[in-house]
């Protein structure tokens, strides 16, 4: 049975949707202290393994994303909790969610990440809150933020409107944040992930990927182009009505985005519909 998980609360510090398998697993309560300095104050989102709860860290006064993970729920569920750390480990910036630590005791594994009040591309597309000059400004800033991944051999590989963050408080200088690198391939650690996987979101996922083979940073390149090509003409051109119809159209020549926007720069469609080539090697990088 596939559960949907989703943080109602218009503030979370890691992925605000994701599907997981229904377990049984028992959840710390409101109150409850871990790993000796973070209190959980308020669930945020729950699902079959995971819980994610408003924390406070009593160490240095501030608000915390705590995600508690039931070690004994399903063992993938730990080792995605271990992934993430390995990844976030490895990046500081400014435009990516920041894991402050994870560790565990008897009860759970927990990431404490910022909390990010806000809300996500998907949300404010689904209510037409973002001007074109938003999606872009937004773009340019994940653009950033994966350079700053790939440069550390983090490649994220579920990169879609539902892992970039907006902030309320813009005036602070960030536009966006991505997060949830818990599916991230980290460069020379074949441990990560099994030969012939298929990991990420199938209507944002780079042809290679939903193929099977390995994930590049020309993988999240592709995911981007395709989450603003979206953002700037109200349609996927990857998605149908079901699956099986989505999967047959991963790797297929996409319509250019300028037949559905002529008034936009020919530069930008230009550059958008190279990042969406089907051959990774002729997507241009981030940079571009």
């Amino acid at each position: 049975m596939q559960l949907r998980l989703h943080v109602q609360d218009r503030a979370f510090g890691v992925e605000g949707a994701q599907e997981v398998e229904t377990v049984t697993s028992t959840a710390p309560t409101a109150g409850t202290v871990v790993l000796d300095r973070y209190e959980l104050v308020e669930p945020l989102g729950s699902g079959g393994f995971a819980t994610v709860w408003r924390g406070h860290d009593r160490r240095l006064d501030r608000e915390v994303a705590v995600t508690a993970i039931a070690p004994g729920a399903r063992p993938a569920a730990a080792a995605r909790a271990e992934r993430e750390a390995l990844a976030a480990a490895r990046l500081s910036h400014p435009s990516i969610v920041a894991l402050y630590e994870a560790g565990r005791d008897d009860e759970a594994v927990y990431l404490v990440s910022e909390l990010v009040h806000g809300a996500d591309v998907r949300e404010l597309l689904d209510e037409g809150a973002l001007s074109d000059r938003d999606v872009l400004r937004i773009g340019a800033t994940m653009c950033d933020a994966l350079a700053h991944a790939h440069a550390r051999g983090v490649v994220h590989r579920d990169v879609k409107p539902g892992n970039v963050l907006v902030p309320d408080a813009t005036g602070l200088g960030v536009v966006a944040k991505l997060t949830d690198f818990g599916i991230a391939r980290l460069a020379g650690d074949d441990a990560l992930t099994e030969t012939g996987d298929v990991i990420g979101t199938l209507a944002y996922m780079a042809p290679e990927q939903a193929d099977g083979r390995v994930a590049t940073p020309a993988s999240d390149l592709y995911s981007l182009a395709l989450v603003l090509y979206e953002a700037l003409s109200g349609v996927n051109p990857v998605r149908r009505s079901g699956a099986a119809a989505t999967a047959r159209r991963v790797g297929t020549r996409l319509p250019p985005l300028r037949r559905l926007r002529r008034d936009l720069p020919r530069g930008l469609c230009a550059a958008i519909d190279a990042a969406l080539l089907p051959d990774p090697d002729e997507r241009g990088s981030v940079g571009d």
